[in-house]
């Protein structure tokens, strides 16, 4: 994919992207979107977020298995995002575990409010850089086994993963139907 860099061309072209090229992610793209992931609003300005950026292949071999044991629970051993190409993560590039602080050991609304406009600007930023990414939950499902992949102490949760890297194939933009039946004015429509 290649960079895009006016920003009204940007929200069209953002995909999802589950097969990654085997192609490194440069520590400075890595460094640009997590800077674009800290200029997200947040509440009363409390940035209640931290990233783990996982490279090691050891790590990402641990936490690969826990991920497709969800994977499967959810949508089989023959669903079709297998035959599509989407890699387990023990062959993405770049994972990033987005943490959100969890106040009284809970998050609510409020703190998902703060911290999933983060990941939208990370991943508007790897895309504008001409990456491609996915954010999933489906992992929580085994929400234990990955917290202790990641050593994640009391206080925190992780919120999402961000699978980052070249996208395998070329991208178009997404797929989008008309904005009419999405917005409504003033209230919900009555019947």
């Amino acid at each position: 994919m290649e960079p895009i860099t006016d920003v009204w061309e940007l929200f069209p072209h953002q995909r999802a992207v589950r097969a990654f090229a085997d192609r490194p992610v440069p520590d400075e793209h890595v460094t640009k979107v997590l800077q674009a992931a800290m200029r997200a609003p947040s509440s009363q300005n409390g940035m209640p977020w931290r990233f783990i950026v996982i490279r090691d292949q050891a790590q990402k071999d641990a936490l690969s298995p826990i991920y497709e044991r969800c994977f499967d629970q959810v949508y089989g051993t023959n669903a079709p995002d297998r035959a599509a190409g989407r890699q387990p993560w023990s062959q993405v590039p770049v994972l990033i575990a987005v943490l959100t602080e969890a106040r009284n050991g809970r998050t609510s609304m409020m703190t998902g409010a703060s911290v999933y406009p983060a990941v939208q600007n990370l991943m508007l930023a790897a895309r504008a850089l001409g990456l491609g990414t996915v954010m999933t939950t489906l992992w929580r499902l085994e929400n234990d086994a990955i917290r202790e992949v990641l050593a994640v102490p009391e206080g925190w949760e992780i919120a999402a993963f961000v699978p980052v890297g070249y996208p395998e194939t070329p991208m178009g933009k997404s797929r989008r139907p008309p904005l009419e039946g999405y917005v409504f004015e003033d209230r919900w429509p009555q019947e």
